[in-house]
């Protein structure tokens, strides 16, 4: 079957019922390596100065899917919100330490705890698709399982859809879970 899972997680009900296939397929293959892997758009705080976390729309127009983000504006969270937000601590390869895990990553511990599974939990930061291809690779994933979005048409168009990039950057198989 297959050795090593990777689930794309972000609490979304998509990702929600990827997560559920990965647990259906470790239950099939018990050695299965799995792998929650969680993207955010959190930058670390790397010397252990205070950094402010809010990038101007113009500088994500290179990272962001969809459209340029300095004609749509930044729809993703206000300035508030991400000074707000947690800070982690990562390595030269942008994986946080365990220690610095992400409030979703420990959401999601939590649930799985019962299944007494030998689960590992990835914080990355960056662009959604590009790093979970690239851990993907990196890390010699068999299969990639990431929720479907569920926006609608013009929202994909606009935005653009992170599990259809997935699906087509991606050197390794890929599972759309609807």
């Amino acid at each position: 079957m297959y050795k090593h899972l990777v689930v794309a997680y972000d609490e979304s009900d998509g990702s929600k019922k990827a997560l559920d296939e990965a647990l259906k397929l470790t239950k099939l293959s018990p050695q299965t390596k799995l792998t929650v892997l969680y993207v955010s758009n959190d930058k670390g705080i790397g010397t252990g100065a205070t950094q402010d976390n809010y990038t101007p729309t113009h500088a994500l127009a290179d990272t962001a899917p969809g459209l340029d983000n300095q004609y749509v504006g930044n729809l993703s969270a206000s300035r508030d919100e991400k000074l707000n937000s947690n800070q982690t601590v990562e390595n030269e390869h942008g994986i946080s330490a365990p220690s610095s895990t992400h409030s979703v990553l420990k959401n999601v511990k939590e649930k799985l705890k019962p299944y007494q599974l030998d689960i590992e939990y990835i914080n990355l930061s960056g662009s959604e698709a590009k790093r979970i291809c690239e851990y993907a690779k990196d890390h010699n994933a068999d299969l990639v399982l990431v929720g479907h979005s569920g926006k609608s048409n013009l929202k994909k168009w606009m935005l653009g859809s992170v599990s259809e990039k997935i699906a087509h950057d991606c050197e390794t198989s890929v599972l759309l879970v609807k």
